[in-house]
């Protein structure tokens, strides 16, 4: 199960580890895909430049032991379509 936490694009403040980030966009290139230049595994994606509604998206499944006290809200994504 994917654990993601939602924000604009000023509000999280991100601590890069030494080896750094990478990042790639595909299919209608409107997101940039960040992971992790060590172990590759995404620790966010963020909207591109001058798309509408800008946000970030942080994989909070990376460190599920430090967020498990964040309240949870589900949602059916395919019902927002």
């Amino acid at each position: 199960m994917s654990l993601w936490g939602y924000y604009q694009p000023e509000e999280p403040i991100m601590e890069i580890g030494t080896k750094g980030v990478s990042s790639y966009s595909w299919g209608d290139q409107e997101l940039n895909f960040i992971r992790c230049s060590d172990c590759g595994c995404i620790t966010h994606y963020e909207t591109k430049p001058g798309q509408p509604n800008p946000v970030v998206a942080i994989n909070f499944g990376l460190e599920r032991s430090k967020v498990s006290k964040v309240p949870v809200r589900y949602f059916n994504g395919a019902e927002m379509l």
